[in-house]
């Protein structure tokens, strides 16, 4: 999933951030649509598919499929509005 990092070390940095000590991690939002909460591609039955995470794993109603194996897009399911 995208991400965005918030440092929450004062600057300078002396160090590379080092793990959840030294930054947050606060979920991007869906690229396809802008809903907030994040979202994942994932693979259903060989198709890749945007889901959103905030939503219990809801498809994202704009993103087109794509072929998992190949990137190909794959048409947009009927009834999806085009981003």
């Amino acid at each position: 999933m995208p991400v965005t990092l918030v440092v929450l070390h004062p600057a300078p940095l002396t160090a590379p951030l080092s793990g959840t000590e030294d930054a947050q991690v606060v979920p991007s939002p869906c690229q396809a649509c802008g809903v907030a909460g994040g979202a994942d591609w994932i693979k259903v039955d060989g198709i890749g598919v945007l889901v959103h995470n905030a939503r219990g794993r809801e498809r994202c109603p704009v993103a087109a499929p794509f072929d998992w194996e190949t990137g190909k897009s794959l048409p947009v399911p009927v009834g999806a509005v085009a981003a």
